[in-house]
């Protein structure tokens, strides 16, 4: 008896050190999020009264803390019109948010310790801020090039090296990681465009000149009438591109130029817009940055065919084309997937396509911490 007391006593005792040796295992493996603002020269005193205080969520590696000399790769990440970067970063369910995939996969061994930036790059009306430089909503890709990647930079402890820093976006912010990787392989050494928004006529899609939406678009005297019928989606979103692609601050109500106009009843081209828009299609733009684009480590873009936004297939596709035609090696892949249902979850393709992607190809090591790094951060 006094022997059976005395196995279950060390058994409890075994059970007792054994859980505070592996508890601090455990909760090494959450990392944390933290919510910081910082100011934009680049947003000031735009035509549509855009706010230059910006929200920018970071999510930092379960090492962070406990490794005060430790510097890690950083992958920034653009969201899409509607969204914002606390609906990406947390507060949805288990899967489904980034702290959760980025805690899961480190703790799996799916990929190792990396920083997540995600900034608040929503405008003040109309959702979109395409990553342009605008004079009308702003510069928004000075901000995100420059002052982000500045401020980051400085607060935290970055790999501040072009082969650690890698940038993906889905939608609206996968048109933005692509053009802005095509124009800064400088600041970026890998691309990854999920769904991206590239917008384009020539090849198809629900974005050609037989499109109800432009008409409407034309009709229209404020942000207020698109959006009263769902149905004007398509319209608002042209208007979200023009301010951004085609802005005039001297053209009221919106401040843009459209890329087509009704003549006779029937639409037309309408210049400059029209060239405008189709130099920014990023199947346009590969040759000009053929240079850029053989500098990245890895580009990489995909598509859902059962996209409900058509054209975003159909621009991906010629897309790869270019790139191909110019021997750009990059990966492009199609899948059974519409806009967003097959991103999250375990099986999601951020956490078995995307993340594994960046930690496969980014510099995880900083080697000698006094070499061009930044200064002092937290």
């Amino acid at each position: 008896m006094k022997r059976q007391i005395a196995n279950i006593f060390l058994l409890t005792l075994l059970s007792l050190v054994l859980l505070f040796i592996t508890a601090p295992i455990v909760l090494a493996q959450s990392g944390r999020i933290v919510r910081a603002t910082l100011h934009s020269p680049s947003l000031e005193r735009t035509v549509t009264g855009e706010v230059p205080e910006r929200n920018v969520t970071i999510y930092l590696p379960p090492s962070y803390d406990a490794s005060p000399n430790k510097r890690y790769p950083v992958v920034y990440l653009l969201h899409g019109v509607g969204d914002t970067d606390a609906t990406w970063m947390e507060g949805k369910a288990e899967w489904n948010n980034l702290k959760s995939l980025m805690d899961k996969g480190i703790a799996e061994g799916q990929f190792g310790e990396m920083m997540i930036v995600m900034p608040d790059e929503r405008r003040t009306v109309g959702g979109g801020s395409y990553y342009v430089n605008s004079s009308v909503t702003g510069k928004w890709e000075d901000f995100t090039t420059k002052e982000l990647i500045s401020f980051i930079d400085t607060h935290y402890r970055t790999i501040a090296q072009a082969e650690a820093r890698g940038i993906a976006g889905h939608s609206m912010g996968g048109y933005g990681a692509i053009t802005l990787g095509m124009k800064h392989p400088d600041l970026y050494s890998v691309v990854y465009g999920m769904n991206p928004s590239l917008i384009g006529w020539q090849w198809g899609g629900d974005l050609t000149i037989v499109s109800p939406a432009y008409a409407t678009a034309l009709k229209a005297k404020s942000f207020d009438e698109l959006f009263q019928q769902n149905d004007n989606f398509y319209a608002a979103g042209i208007v979200i591109v023009a301010q951004a692609f085609s802005p005039n601050p001297s053209k009221p109500p919106f401040f843009a130029e459209l890329p087509f106009t009704m003549v006779d009843g029937k639409l037309k081209p309408a210049e400059p817009a029209f060239s405008q828009w189709q130099t920014l299609n990023p199947a346009n733009m590969v040759e000009k940055y053929r240079a850029n684009l053989s500098k990245l480590r890895g580009l990489r873009f995909d598509s859902g065919y059962e996209d409900e936004f058509k054209y975003i297939p159909v621009n991906s596709r010629a897309l790869s084309l270019a790139l191909t035609n110019n021997g750009i090696d990059h990966v492009f892949q199609e899948y059974n997937g519409d806009h967003r249902n097959r991103m999250w979850g375990r099986t999601g393709r951020l956490y078995t396509e995307g993340l594994p992607y960046f930690w496969s190809l980014l510099k995880s090591s900083s080697g000698d911490l006094t070499s061009s790094l930044s200064p002092s951060p937290l």
